[in-house]
């Protein structure tokens, strides 16, 4: 799908384009509702708009009339979309929340929040399992801010599925605690896989492999030249098969 990079980027299409402009005015509005503004939507001091679902795309990801559609569909499976989420990034993120411990700021600041999706911390001691497989991620960006880029690690998508499979494959994912197996991959990966950051433009896109560790660099010092800051779409679709399915992603 993304071959061993565990991402592709395509350059500029007019199809992406048109979409991320339609995108763009509908996320503008969406950002300044006050429904949408409160403490579990707006994080880090508000310096991210989380934004899960939030695009009212339809199902084959057209908004407002305007179809969805560019290079990354001859690389993935027709699968039907959810509403994407709209990712805003403000100036001076990240910026430690009330509550939030030293060690997840450091980790949000020198490593970027590096994660792969779907392995959702549980219960009172936030163990993690494994509890959405997604089929890929699909990264839009809908306005032209040089800040807080994605960022994702070069082939660590083959350091994670295996280490998730030999935890996870014929097992139940509700009752397999994968902490620690997450953590040791996690680790390798930092030290074995190139760092590299995503500076995509809108009509640009990437794709991203379900299990490459990926995050959100820090937007450093400088202003931000729109004043709505750096905004992106992604659409992570669930794998028809379920877990099997995604343990499986070529």
């Amino acid at each position: 799908m993304t071959g061993p990079d565990g991402f592709e980027v395509f350059d500029f299409d007019l199809c992406t384009a048109a979409w991320a402009e339609a995108a763009l005015k509908v996320a503008r509005g969406i950002a300044k509702k006050p429904v949408m503004r409160g403490a579990d939507n707006l994080r880090h001091q508000k310096t991210w708009f989380v934004g899960v679902d939030a695009l009212p795309n339809g199902a084959d990801g057209s908004i407002d009339g305007v179809p969805l559609n560019g290079p990354w569909v001859r690389h993935v499976p027709d699968l039907p979309l959810h509403p994407a989420q709209v990712s805003i990034i403000y100036e001076g993120y990240p910026k430690q929340d009330i509550g939030e411990s030293d060690a997840n700021h450091r980790y949000r600041q020198n490593r970027d929040a590096a994660h792969v999706d779907g392995l959702l911390p549980l219960g009172p001691n936030r163990r993690r399992y494994a509890q959405e497989f997604h089929a890929y991620i699909l990264s839009l960006p809908l306005n032209d801010v040089p800040h807080a880029p994605t960022v994702v690690w070069r082939g660590s998508q083959q350091i994670m599925q295996a280490a998730l499979r030999d935890a996870l494959e014929g097992q139940d994912p509700d009752e397999v605690d994968i902490t620690d197996v997450y953590q040791a991959a996690r680790r390798q990966a930092f030290e074995e896989c190139e760092q590299v950051s995503l500076m995509i433009t809108p009509g640009e896109s990437a794709l991203l492999h379900p299990f490459v560790l990926h995050g959100t660099q820090p937007w450093g010092h400088a202003p931000d030249p729109t004043n709505e800051g750096r905004m992106i779409a992604f659409l992570r679709p669930e794998c028809a098969g379920g877990v099997s399915e995604w343990l499986a992603t070529p």
